[in-house]
């Protein structure tokens, strides 16, 4: 018996030693918590939708996470996740043919806070969020006047959800 609780208890040490926590709600998060309102980012860019498709995708995924209910009124919300759109920059790099963009390269930077509405009291910021890729852009989506923009915008959207997503709740 004291061998298995031993065996039990070093078991338990190496895995949260390790970085493992248990799958739950983040521990930073108060059970008085269950509601999230995400406005539109500010955008001070020529990007125009890019701060409604950011505020989109970061619903979705803490929708999908359900830690929180996001909420489309700041009067309902516990939590307000507030951002700005800083810069965005496209650039095509590889071409197929003249005019074929292959590969496009983007440049982000934002910045955002997570804020406690009860108190005003900042849970989280990041006062510069950056994102520099490269993306492959679909043949189909060439033979537009800017060849694979819409589809690299959508992805820039999905890869700064997920690593927004992760700081703040990981």
């Amino acid at each position: 018996m004291f061998l298995k609780s031993l065996l039990i208890l070093w078991f338990s040490f190496f895995v949260f030693a390790c970085g493992y926590t248990p799958v739950g709600r983040p521990t930073f998060l108060q059970p008085e918590w269950k509601t999230i309102y995400i406005p539109p980012w500010k955008n001070f860019t020529g990007e125009s939708a890019l701060g409604e498709l950011l505020a989109k995708e970061l619903r979705l995924r803490i929708a999908q996470e359900g830690y929180l209910t996001p909420v489309f009124s700041e009067e309902e919300a516990d939590l307000i996740l507030w951002g700005e759109i800083l810069k965005v920059y496209f650039e095509p790099l590889a071409y197929d043919v003249f005019l074929v963009t292959k590969t496009r390269s983007v440049q982000f930077e934002g910045k955002y806070f997570l804020l406690e509405k009860k108190t005003g009291k900042k849970l989280y910021e990041n006062p510069k969020i950056s994102k520099s890729d490269t993306y492959r852009v679909r043949e189909e989506s060439s033979t537009l006047l800017n060849p694979g923009k819409k589809e690299v915008l959508n992805q820039l959207v999905k890869d700064l959800g997920e690593l927004i997503i992760q700081e703040i709740f990981y």
